[in-house]
C-alpha cells in the first residue's frame, strides 16, 4: 500500500515536471518567435528607412541637377543669347540704311529665330527649376504651368482647391506636389489623348489630396510601367511618394477618361517651417 501511494505522487511529480517543461519550452519558443519577429521588423524598417534615403538622396541629386543645367542655361546661354541680339539690333540698323530690301528681310528674321530661342531657354529654365513655386507657393506655380499648357496646346485645363489660399507646407512637400501634378498632366496629355483636364487640390488636418482627371481615352498605368521610357514617369511618381509616405491610385471613371488620386499625409510636426530643396543648394535662378 505504501509503496502504490510513493508510486502515485511519483507519477504526480514527474507529469508536474513534464508540464513545467512543456510550458518551459512553449514560454521559449514563444519568446523566440517574438524576438525573431521584432528582429524581422526592425530589419525591414531598416532597409524601408535605406531605401527611402536612397531614392530622397536620388531626387535630391535629380532636382540639383536640374538646378545646376538651368544656372548655366541662364547665365551661359541666355547672356550669349542677349549678346546676339543686342549685336543684330546695332546691325539691323546698318542694314536699314543700306536699303536693301533682301538683306532687311533676312535680318528681320534672324533677330526672330534669336527672340524665340530666348523665349524658349526662359520656358526650359522655369520648367527645370519653378521659380514661381518657390516665391510665390503651390498654389501660384499650378496656375502658371496650367497658363502655359493652354497657350501651346489646344487644351482646357480647370483648377481647383478647397481653400482660397492653399496654407504654404514645407518646400521640399510643396516641390514634390509639383513634379507629381507635373508627371500627372503630362501623361494625360501623352497618353489619353484629352481635350479637358481637372486638376483638384485638398487639404485637412490630416491627409493632403492631389487629383487629376481628363476626358480623354483612358490608359493602363500598368502597361505604361512595362515601357521602359514611358513608365520612368509612373515610376518617378511612386518614389516621390514613397519618401512622404504617399499613395497613388488609378481610376477609370464611368463617363470615361482617366483619373489619377495622390494622397500624402500632413505632417504637424513640420508646420509652415521652409526646408531646403536639396542639401547642396545654390543660387536662385533670377529669371
Amino acid at each position: 500500500m505504501q509503496n502504490s501511494e510513493e508510486l502515485k505522487w511519483a507519477l504526480l511529480i514527474a507529469s508536474l515536471a513534464m508540464l513545467a517543461m512543456a510550458f518551459c519550452m512553449i514560454a521559449f519558443v514563444m519568446y523566440y518567435q517574438k524576438r525573431r519577429f521584432e528582429e524581422e521588423k526592425r530589419i525591414s524598417d531598416i532597409e524601408k528607412n535605406y531605401n527611402r534615403l536612397l531614392l530622397d538622396t536620388a531626387l535630391n541629386s535629380e532636382e540639383t541637377e536640374r538646378r545646376r543645367i538651368a544656372q548655366d542655361l541662364h547665365d551661359d546661354i541666355g547672356t550669349m543669347l542677349s549678346l546676339t541680339k543686342l549685336s543684330l539690333n546695332q546691325l539691323s540698323k546698318l542694314v536699314g540704311n543700306s536699303g536693301d530690301e533682301k538683306e532687311e528681310s533676312i535680318m528681320k528674321k534672324s533677330q526672330s529665330l534669336v527672340e524665340e530661342t530666348i523665349l524658349h531657354v526662359r520656358r526650359i529654365t522655369r520648367d527645370l527649376v519653378p521659380t514661381t513655386l518657390e516665391r510665390f507657393g503651390l498654389m501660384e506655380a499650378i496656375e502658371e504651368f496650367i497658363h502655359k499648357l493652354e497657350e501651346d496646346n489646344n487644351l482646357v485645363i480647370a483648377f481647383q482647391s478647397n481653400t482660397e489660399e492653399f496654407p504654404r507646407q514645407g518646400q521640399k512637400l510643396e516641390l514634390t506636389l509639383y513634379r507629381i501634378m507635373q508627371e500627372l498632366v503630362n501623361n494625360a496629355i501623352k497618353h489619353a489623348s484629352c481635350t479637358k483636364i481637372d486638376i483638384a487640390l485638398e487639404i485637412d488636418e490630416e491627409m493632403i489630396g492631389l487629383r487629376v482627371t481628363d476626358n480623354g481615352v483612358g490608359f493602363d498605368p500598368e502597361k505604361i510601367k512595362e515601357s521602359n521610357l514611358a513608365g520612368l514617369g509612373l515610376l518617378g511618381i511612386e518614389s516621390r511618394l514613397a519618401i512622404v509616405n504617399g499613395t497613388v491610385q488609378y481610376e477609370q471613371p464611368a463617363k470615361g477618361g482617366s483619373s489619377a488620386i495622390a494622397r500624402i499625409p500632413v505632417n504637424p510636426a513640420s508646420g509652415n517651417k521652409p526646408e531646403p530643396l536639396h542639401p547642396f543648394r545654390r543660387e536662385r535662378v533670377n529669371i
